[in-house]
């Protein structure tokens, strides 16, 4: 199993969006991240989180969808 935490790039592949909607993501709470680096830190995104904020959101399309 590959624990490894996912970079920008790789969350906004998976979820076929732009970096800088992952950056806003993080940014409003709405995905979990953290920087590595002292300067000009990367963000990292933890797999659990990216599922958890996947979950959450194809609840809210199935929600949407039944209204």
């Amino acid at each position: 199993m590959n624990d490894q935490p996912l970079t920008v790039t790789e969350v906004a592949d998976r979820l076929n969006i732009h970096k800088t909607t992952v950056y806003d993501l993080i940014h409003t709470g709405k995905l979990k991240g953290y920087t590595v680096g002292v300067h000009n830190g990367q963000w990292r995104i933890d797999k659990v989180e990216l599922d958890k904020y996947k979950k959450k959101n194809l609840a809210k399309k199935v929600l949407k969808k039944s209204f």
